[in-house]
């Protein structure tokens, strides 16, 4: 039998679709307890017609797309792949001080706009396949006290080829770096008034209908594009007054008669960081953030779902962050990932 812990996934940056990365030192290998890349032919079966007997005449491929879903524990490096992909928009500040610090933000002028990448995978390192034109179609980080920041990564591609893997030296390049720690977590509703939060999750996701992907003449997708993005929060919050029920359920102002306005406030803070340092008194961390206004102009609607009660049990509310976009034209999601990585 071979084992799943001999197979390797790895993503490297295109520089524009239709061009995929051959170049070994470019690819970034990841860590994952479940998933992976692979082709997925689409098959078409010939209709049933009248007079061609009990069973199908012919199955005939009739395109090829590629991707899959990975669920990990991220790392810095290679988390800064997805969230790049995820926004589109990366600006890097060096340190000096042997950190970096990346600044993932959408393009104000093309919200639309995304990275391609090639993908590579070795299944039980039995044999390689190279995934060209990859975009990132969702990013999940997942938290709960105690215990590690997981994630899960999905892509969409166009086409496959077999390659050789003679060349890739990937297990000196997987990314084994720290992980992020919920102990070293920082939640804050607005800034400075932490919330008891049990748990909760960051998901992005990127809208590329694939329907609409397949032009006459090709057997592959065609640009991938994107339609949509969409950025929420969800949390799970322990309640010891009534102030977050009530701006949340009945009046943003905290007053006591039910009225037709949502609450806004985008003043928060979310942050989790590693153990272990990039530099000196410098963690590794990632923090997100949405434009910091308060009211009207915020750009995070928060909604609650009713409270459910259960003996024994401790008062939660679980409440939906929802990022919309910034009234000033601005980009409504700043990420901020710090690492040693120097450039995406």
């Amino acid at each position: 039998m071979t084992a799943a812990e001999k197979s390797y996934v790895g993503l490297a940056k295109q520089t524009a679709a239709g061009t995929p990365d051959t170049t070994d030192a470019d690819f970034k290998y990841l860590l994952f307890t479940q998933g992976g890349l692979s082709a997925s032919p689409v098959t078409l079966p010939i209709d049933m017609e009248v007079g061609g007997g009990a069973l199908l005449r012919d199955i005939v491929k009739a395109g090829v797309v590629s991707g899959g879903q990975l669920q990990l524990t991220p790392r810095p490096a290679t988390l800064g792949l997805a969230l790049y992909g995820v926004t589109g928009k990366v600006v890097t500040t060096d340190g000096s001080d042997t950190s970096y610090s990346h600044v993932f933000t959408l393009d104000t002028a093309d919200n639309f706009a995304a990275p391609y990448f090639t993908g590579r995978s070795s299944p039980g390192g039995l044999w390689g396949e190279q995934f060209q034109d990859m975009r990132f179609n969702s990013l999940a980080l997942a938290w709960r006290g105690g215990r590690f920041l997981t994630g899960a990564y999905g892509l969409v591609g166009g086409l496959p080829a077999k390659v050789a893997t003679t060349t890739w030296a990937a297990p000196a390049k997987v990314d084994g770096g720290p992980q992020f720690l919920a102990p070293l977590g920082a939640i804050e509703i607005p800034t400075a008034t932490p919330a008891k939060v049990l748990s909760g999750s960051f998901v992005a996701s990127a809208q590329i209908p694939l329907d609409e992907q397949w032009i006459v003449g090709s057997y592959a997708p065609d640009g991938l594009s994107i339609t949509q993005k969409a950025f929420m929060l969800q949390m799970a919050v322990k309640i010891e007054d009534a102030t977050l029920f009530t701006k949340m359920m009945y009046d943003p102002a905290a007053g006591s008669a039910w009225v037709a306005s949502v609450f806004r406030e985008a003043n928060i803070k979310l942050t989790f960081s590693t153990a272990q340092l990039a530099a000196p008194g410098k963690p590794y961390k990632i923090t997100i953030a949405a434009n910091g206004n308060s009211g009207d102009t915020a750009n995070i609607i928060w909604t609650a779902a009713p409270i459910q009660l259960q003996a024994g049990r401790n008062v939660i509310m679980n409440v939906v962050g929802t990022f919309v976009a910034d009234s000033a034209g601005a980009t409504p999601i700043t990420i901020t990932l710090v690492n040693k990585t120097s450039a995406y």
